[in-house]
């Protein structure tokens, strides 16, 4: 017993229960930043879809408002709903995110005259 040198069989437990604590706290933290890196470039990816499809209502006076019409974007489908409100001109688009929950982000602009 004097010359072992050698992990014992608590110290062995020990470290293994340290790695899985530190493996499942990781685990599932990464999973959701995945989730929330997508959720926000799509975010992303469709205001600026939106903003380009807004710059048709802007500048052409001849466009008809209101408008609804759907698009696949990115394997999504996306609704977009262009109205008057006031002087400016709403443009908005709705998906389903990663999460399976309804997003909606709205843009205004003036009209060119």
């Amino acid at each position: 017993m004097k010359n072992n040198r050698g992990f014992s069989l608590i110290e062995v437990l020990v470290a293994f229960s340290i790695i899985f604590m530190i493996a499942t706290t990781l685990i599932p933290i990464a999973s959701l930043l995945n989730t929330e890196l997508e959720i926000l470039s799509q975010r992303r990816l469709l205001a600026n879809h939106l903003h380009d499809e807004l710059q048709l209502y802007l500048w052409n006076n001849k466009a008809t408002i209101p408008s609804t019409y759907s698009e696949m974007i990115d394997k999504k489908k996306v609704l977009f709903h262009f109205t008057n409100e006031n002087n400016l001109i709403k443009g908005c688009a709705e998906w389903q995110n990663v999460k399976q929950s309804t997003e909606k982000y709205c843009l205004y602009g003036y009209q060119q005259k």
